[in-house]
């Protein structure tokens, strides 16, 4: 088994998109380097991505000239706002993506040497190779379902209108957004701001795959080598005679794990803290407009918010795997036959100790940690908003 083999749904999800692949020292597969026909392809769809920010805010400033029912406004107003979040993660996760790719390839090479340690026995690739594929493959199909689905809407909607009353029909788009041109009773104009959402949604949906998909890829190679390391610790005989020159490779094998984690942290601040964010806000707005539209649109909002869980579910549950897993070192070096070696090696597996003694953890900035309790904390809070603003009502 190769690091590639963890990238492959990355690398699906950029060739889905054109978006620009991840490249390593050690990586088997050859670099293709995009033509111009997929250049031009991917800046359609970034360049859509990024006025979809200002059509959606353009179109909340002038939704008040259009709707008399409070009811009604504010429903608009909430559907505006939710895909407003989906926008500003998905344009913030493009930058991140682009602008750190070099750091990221560093990060990556570094990974690659390392996984090369785990061709020994005390590692158990296959085992995390397997339920790492497990849920990013369940997440892919979840998310192409949704972008077929809020593709296909317009459309569908469109041809229920003609069939039930063919002398009044909305051209209703993706998405509520202000255009240059005109689409009500424009098919011309109608069709082209259908393709502009479909060309944003498909690399705002890549993109927001990417993200939490290079986060579970560092976060199950951190847990490979924790688990690694603390099976070695585990298996580590004080009274052999190399036994301190063992325990030396494993606490500079350890801090070199805790320094790549940090990094690893540090390159996703800004990340987890927009997503965890804007996601609170905008699960409330699309909970509230669910309940406020026809079947059609409200499924479209429904699985919003499914994707919006997904998205934080799969980066929380990363970082309290990686949590776990760190917590297994004290536990390994505790349980050794420490009592055996000599005091060279009795104080420099205390040093490790120390330095295991509170499992590692992502946070947000050095806030709040990356884990399914601050999940579940983002999830209560968006029903508090939600049922707050019912209580309006």
């Amino acid at each position: 088994m190769q690091l590639e083999d963890f990238m492959r749904y990355q690398d699906l999800v950029c060739q889905a998109a054109q978006l620009p692949r991840y490249w390593w020292n050690g990586r088997r597969s050859l670099e293709v380097k995009p033509n111009l026909a997929k250049r031009i392809i991917f800046w359609i769809g970034a360049i859509n991505l990024l006025y979809h920010n200002f059509g959606c805010v353009m179109f909340g400033y002038f939704v008040d000239c259009r709707k008399e029912d409070s009811i009604e406004y504010l429903a608009e107003l909430a559907s505006v706002g939710s895909m407003l979040g989906f926008t500003i993660v998905g344009s913030l996760n493009l930058w991140k993506m682009l602008s750190l790719k070099s750091h990221f390839e560093n990060l990556l090479n570094e990974f690659e040497e390392l996984f090369q340690l785990t061709k020994h026995g005390s590692y158990r690739t296959q085992h995390y190779h397997e339920e790492y594929t497990r849920h990013i493959r369940n997440a892919v199909v979840f998310h192409s379902t949704a972008v077929v689905y809020y593709n296909s809407l317009p459309v569908v909607l469109l041809i229920r209108e003609h069939l039930s009353n063919p002398q009044q029909m909305n051209y209703r788009i993706q998405s509520s957004t202000w255009y240059p041109w005109p689409i009500q009773g424009s098919i011309p104009g109608f069709i082209v701001a259908v393709v502009c959402q479909m060309s944003s949604c498909i690399i705002n949906m890549c993109v927001n795959m990417f993200i939490p998909f290079l986060v579970n890829f560092f976060g199950i190679q951190l847990e490979i080598h924790f688990d690694g390391l603390a099976r070695q610790l585990e298996t580590l005989d004080a009274r052999h005679p190399n036994a301190k020159d063992q325990l030396k490779y494993l606490i500079v094998y350890h801090t070199k794990l805790l320094n790549l984690a940090e990094r690893v942290n540090r390159s996703f601040n800004f990340t987890f803290f927009i997503s965890l964010s804007v996601s609170m806000i905008s699960t409330c707005f699309l909970a509230i407009s669910m309940t406020m539209f026809d079947i059609g649109t409200s499924l479209k909002h429904l699985l919003g918010i499914l994707l919006f869980i997904i998205y934080n579910f799969l980066m929380c549950r990363s970082g309290t795997h990686l949590i776990l897993k760190s917590g297994k070192v004290l536990p390994a070096a505790f349980y050794n036959n420490w009592y055996e070696g000599d005091l060279a090696y009795r104080r420099m597996l205390l040093i490790l100790m120390m330095r295991a003694t509170k499992p590692y953890m992502w946070r947000t900035y050095k806030l709040a940690p990356v884990s399914i309790t601050t999940y579940m904390a983002t999830l209560k809070f968006s029903y508090q908003m939600f049922t707050c603003v019912r209580s309006l009502k």
